[in-house]
């Protein structure tokens, strides 16, 4: 294989693939802990602060997604089943991946310190309003 069928679009769609191919077992061992770490990482995670506990949360489910979704795929191609076996369904599911921890990443960086300055903002008015309903 070459870089270079990455950028054609028959070969995503190509029926004609063996059953195992080179580096089956690799993949198959992949899926199989990317599930069970998910499982792992989601129970520790319950004592966990918030911020954590999201963290895990959200990157588990893409690790357990990919994981189910990757044994499938494998085992569909194991069996030769059409139009399951393409290649498109790895590359659909890579850009998932990508779209995934790019949502991580924005919860990281933007969207829990955004509600960590609201919470902050809330906290400084009920100061200064039970000062005032305290006279």
């Amino acid at each position: 294989m070459t870089i270079l069928n990455l950028f054609r679009p028959d070969y995503y769609f190509d029926n004609n693939l063996d059953s195992i191919f080179f580096g089956f077992w690799v993949w198959l061992g992949l899926a199989i802990l990317l599930i069970l770490t998910s499982a792992i990482m989601n129970l520790k995670s319950r004592q966990w602060s918030y911020f954590y506990k999201q963290i895990v949360a959200r990157s588990t489910q893409i690790g357990t997604i990919v994981g189910w979704i990757g044994l499938l795929w494998l085992f569909f191609r194991y069996e030769g089943i059409p139009y399951f076996t393409w290649r498109i369904w790895p590359a659909l599911l890579f850009v998932y991946v990508i779209v995934a921890v790019w949502y991580l990443v924005r919860f990281i960086r933007v969207d829990y310190p955004a509600r960590q300055a609201k919470r902050g903002s809330r906290a400084d008015k009920d100061v200064y309003l039970k000062r005032v309903f305290r006279k």
